[in-house]
């Protein structure tokens, strides 16, 4: 398992995410019960991930924050208010699958077809942001995944800036939850495997370096709607199954 979540920080990394909904995958699929701690587990290595890779990808590509920060603002408040006053249920996770895999197909086809790239208002943004935030308090992840495709098809910068913006989302986000969680329940410190956040933190050091000198703008975009639709399935086949 170390060696899996070693794997999967270093793809989502590539590409701006921490990986917690494939931590949560993972985790749910060997440990079943355990709902804190695997949710903890996988905001811990989220955390990690997106607080290397937001450092690495802000020295870079720091100005999309001059532009986004009220996108990060707005799902900020929204992720603090669901992961307070609400529990994760199975209509959302069928929701968000079926969205995920959409949205990645939407995104690889994106180059092909020029009717699915739209120039969204400010406030719109907004607005998908707040709602993106929610959902990911419900979900216990960062939520940045959601928020990916929608800049991507708005054009609002390019796949780099985006990938800037979703790992500082994710890295806030997460430790909005994180806290939240670790404060309303009874789980202890002493119950954490830090091997797991160590080896996604090493793993998302790998994938942002590569993210950022080698990848592409089309290859981020590539991989980013791969990653969509993965994410999608592994959610409805852990429903299913």
């Amino acid at each position: 398992m170390i060696f899996l979540f070693f794997i999967i920080a270093m793809l989502y990394a590539s590409a701006g995410f921490g990986g917690g909904s494939m931590y949560l995958a993972v985790l749910n699929s060997v440990f079943p019960l355990a709902g804190v701690g695997n949710k903890v587990h996988g905001l811990l290595c989220n955390t990690g991930v997106t607080l290397q890779g937001s450092c690495q990808w802000g020295r870079a590509y720091g100005k999309a924050l001059q532009q986004g920060w009220p996108i990060l603002l707005c799902a900020a408040i929204s992720c603090s208010f669901t992961a307070y006053y609400f529990r994760n249920e199975g209509i959302v996770q069928w929701a968000m699958s079926i969205a995920l895999i959409v949205a990645g197909i939407l995104l690889i086809l994106q180059d092909r077809i020029q009717s699915l790239q739209f120039k969204f208002h400010q406030s719109v943004l907004l607005s998908i942001s707040t709602l993106v935030g929610a959902l990911a308090g419900m979900t216990g992840i960062g939520g940045g995944i959601y928020l990916s495709p929608i800049l991507h098809l708005s054009k609002w910068q390019d796949a780099k800036s985006i990938a800037t913006l979703c790992s500082i989302l994710i890295l806030s986000n997460s430790i909005i939850s994180l806290v939240i969680l670790m404060g309303f329940s009874s789980f202890s410190l002493e119950n954490i495997n830090w091997s797991l956040p160590l080896a996604s933190i090493i793993g998302g050091t790998i994938g942002s370096i590569s993210g950022i000198r080698i990848l592409t703008q089309k290859q981020i975009k590539w991989l980013t709607g791969i990653i969509l639709i993965a994410v999608g399935s592994q959610f409805i086949l852990n429903v299913i199954l």
